[in-house]
């Protein structure tokens, strides 16, 4: 029986070739988009999972509660990993580590030198993650101070692999501190799996906090705490004990931490009130919905155009009941013609979904591999089934409910809530593809905001070059050098990068503070002409210069740390830092040092030539190539290695480097959309224009033109999609006005986004239609009314 229903369905697909080719190639690109998006959701969930520790790692997380609101950080006083593996007895293994990966770390084995990023990390780190050593043993790696452990990659730079960099000693070199340690280890390189981080080396922890000195107490944030909870440990009721572990240690602090799993850092890192309010795992959710959505798109289709045919097969399935068909054979039937195109368009979507790999890891950024395992291919047999039910199950209870009374009565025509169910169907089609072309006008536009967007500096032809290898005075000599070269036009020092600044205290006071508020200012040390190299704009008093003598006592201050303080004449007033009394000599407008998504916060800036980890070098537009390559020249001189820079407006731009993919990713699955809706309104409009090719005919001959013929084929296809239009407008208004939310500076939601946006689809749609619809009109009459 079921070998005669393929052949019975093969032969239906053959006698019905255009029908049969839109269903498979639709379903065919359903379910290649489903195979890609479900290879990138599955590497998303996978990030920071692959430890044999599993879901039973945390991460120590802080709020601190200041006067604009709870910020949330992963980051502790160095001292709290100590403190917690000796006062908490849930606590089973706990790591203390540097809080953000350590950039422009110079490492050199004689005379062959590379700069990396890497993190100081706790013995006990190997014991909370699974980190695969290809050489040395990770038992005892980073006990001794001096010691370090480094990746596959950067052994193959430094030395001639694994084995020959055991034992090795490395000079290392960062902010002026310099180090010989030994080589105890070599780890194979992270996948994303493990960390979206990927380290060059690990270092002693306790050499970090030598380095930080009397910067190591419990009012100053500069480490991060990894760690495992003895089995049974209640995480509610172990965050409810740690809430005050902070202030006990530091009387006036507003710093409650927190536990969070490490495998939802990466999906769950955005926060609102010291509470989770999503992430990435937004975007997940996200092209899981625009999957499914296409997949139904295409399932849509065949429901469409195998309902819109029914009365081409009534006389076929009335015979089969007179013959003794009962309605279960003919369901099973219709399904198995179902599960037969669906295994098709599977093969060909399997095919696709390797041919287009390549292109899709481009988009994504990542480097996703179609492995089909058990697993995979027990995923794929369901997704087989789902859309197997989801696109048969409908014709299939429609068709083989006739009777074959009615089957075999002349004139037959379909029910009124055929027609409904069908209509709706295409409406809802149309009603995605309208919030896909809606959500790729409204994120291009923002976009397109963010790059105009005034940032309160130039960031134009402006070089930032990675300078923590270099002593003070070496920076000094680096950038007098520099100024000299033809096109350099500025040059300056900084603390941290511009971009994403994230060195913060509540160290400042001044007259008339409630002292029980805390204010969080962001902390900027600069050097001489760091302000007229940035362009940054001046609204009162001055810049630091050489012509004032010491200005380790001035401050500057930005426009929202004036306003959080309260002065109106700032210039001249004297606060306190840490102590110290400090006079304000200048204030800037505010600048973004951080994504828009965060509006500017208060921040000062601090004359300090001693601690900088970045050059901002400002270069002429032309001949950039040349000025680049002296620079370079003398960095070498300097430095021995390449030169480490990144352009400044580039960096400003990686901010949004999800938003961009995203955007790039919805422009296709987007046009996807699109063309499947469009597809299935082609095939119901041949259908339709076949069905009435002789009511067209005696139009034609009664004189009717070809654009009255047009109108009549397409007038209805127009409706259902005007309607698609007005349900899915305020829906797409709706999302697009919660996705912006997300953003402190953002564009305006336009009436005329939604009103092109469904302009445009009614003008496809239009296309469509209208060329069927022109093919038919365009017959002879004599061919339509001909006698069969």
């Amino acid at each position: 029986m079921l070998r005669h229903h393929i052949r019975f369905a093969l032969r239906n697909f053959m006698k019905f070739k255009s029908i049969f080719l839109i269903n498979l190639f639709g379903l065919a690109i359903g379910l290649t988009t489903v195979i890609l998006i479900m290879s990138w959701v599955t590497s998303e969930l996978r990030v920071n999972s692959d430890h044999e520790n599993g879901d039973k790692i945390y991460q120590v997380m802080t709020n601190h509660d200041n006067s604009g609101g709870i910020n949330t950080i992963p980051i502790t006083p160095g001292l709290m990993a100590e403190a917690m593996h000796e006062e908490l007895p849930q606590v089973d293994v706990v790591a203390g580590t540097s809080p953000f990966i350590a950039e422009g770390v110079s490492f050199a084995n004689g005379e062959v030198k590379m700069t990396g990023g890497g993190y100081f990390v706790d013995q006990e780190y190997f014991d909370i993650f699974s980190i695969d050593f290809v050489a040395g043993n990770q038992t005892g790696a980073l006990v001794d101070l001096n010691s370090v452990v480094i990746s596959e990659s950067m052994s193959k730079k430094l030395f001639d692999g694994p084995q020959a960099a055991l034992g090795q000693t490395l000079k290392w070199q960062v902010f002026g501190f310099t180090n010989e340690v030994e080589v105890k280890g070599v780890y194979e390189d992270y996948a994303d799996e493990k960390s979206m981080d990927k380290p060059d080396f690990l270092l002693n922890y306790q050499y970090f906090k030598n380095m930080l000195g009397e910067g190591i107490h419990w009012d100053n944030f500069n480490g991060g705490v990894f760690l495992t909870l003895n089995e049974g440990t209640d995480v509610d009721q172990f965050n409810a004990e740690i809430a005050d572990f902070i202030k006990k240690k530091e009387e006036g602090s507003n710093v409650t931490p927190f536990i969070q799993k490490y495998s939802d850092t990466y999906l769950y890192a955005a926060y609102e009130g010291g509470k989770v309010a999503g992430g990435r795992i937004n975007y997940v959710w996200i092209f899981s919905a625009i999957a499914l959505f296409i997949l139904l798109i295409a399932c849509i289709n065949f429901m469409n155009l195998a309902t819109a045919r029914s009365m081409n097969r009534v006389k076929e399935i009335g015979v089969k009941k007179t013959m003794g068909a009962d309605r279960s054979g003919l369901f099973f039937q219709f399904m198995s013609e179902s599960f037969l195109l669906t295994f098709l368009s599977l093969i060909i979507a399997v095919v696709l979904a390797f041919i287009l790999q390549p292109f899709f890891n481009e988009l994504t950024s990542k480097q996703l591999s179609l492995n089909f395992g058990w697993q995979e291919i027990a995923i794929l047999l369901l997704i087989w089934v789902i859309t197997s039910i989801l696109a048969g199950v409908y014709p299939a209870i429609y068709l083989s409910k006739f009777k074959p009374m009615q089957v075999l009565r002349p004139n037959l025509k379909g029910s009124f809530g055929e027609l409904l169910a069908r209509k709706g169907l295409v409406v809802f089609q149309f009603a995605i593809s309208l919030l896909l072309i809606i959500g790729i006008s409204v994120i291009s536009r923002q976009m397109a905001f963010i790059q105009d967007q005034n940032l309160g500096y130039n960031q134009s032809q402006v070089l930032q070059i990675n300078s923590a290898e270099f002593k003070p005075e070496q920076t000094k000599t680096f950038i007098e050098q520099i100024k000299k070269l033809p096109g350099v036009e500025n040059a300056a020092s900084l603390s941290h990068n511009l971009i994403g600044l994230s060195s913060s205290t509540i160290g400042l006071r001044w007259e008339g503070k409630d002292e029980e508020e805390q204010v969080k200012f962001e902390n900027i040390s600069v050097d001489y002409g760091l302000v007229e190299t940035m362009e940054f704009e001046l609204i009162a008093g001055r810049a630091f210069s050489t012509d004032f003598g010491d200005e380790t006592s001035k401050l500057m201050l930005n426009e929202s740390a004036v306003k959080t303080i309260g002065f109106e004449e700032p210039v001249g007033q004297i606060v306190n830092l840490w102590g110290d009394d400090m006079e304000i000599i200048g204030v800037v407008k505010d600048f973004n040092f951080e994504s828009l998504k965060e509006t500017v916060k208060p921040a000062f800036l601090k004359y300090d030539d001693d601690y900088s980890s970045k050059v901002m070098v400002r270069i002429a537009a032309e001949n950039q190539d040349e000025i680049i390559a002296a620079i370079s020249e003398v960095y070498q001189n300097a430095a021995g290695g390449a030169l480490p820079y990144s352009f400044l407006d580039e960096e400003f731009q990686t901010l949004y480097n999800s938003e961009k993919r995203v955007a790039s990713l919805a422009n296709y699955f987007g046009l996807i959309a699109i063309f499947l809706s469009c597809l299935g309104l082609f095939g119901l409009a041949a259908f339709t224009a076949e069905k009435r090719k002789k009511e067209i005919g005696v139009r034609k001959v009664m004189g009717a033109s070809i654009f009255s013929i047009l109108s009549l084929v397409t007038t209805d296809f127009l409706k259902l999609v005007l309607l698609a239009v007005v349900v899915s407008a305020p829906i797409g208004w709706y999302l697009s006005s919660s996705w912006l939310e997300s953003y402190a500076y953002k564009t305006n939601l336009s009436w005329w986004i939604f009103a092109g946006s469904g302009l445009l689809l009614m003008l496809i749609a239009l296309i469509t239609v209208g060329y069927k619809a022109f093919q038919a009109a365009r017959i002879n009459p004599v061919s339509s009314l001909k006698s069969e």
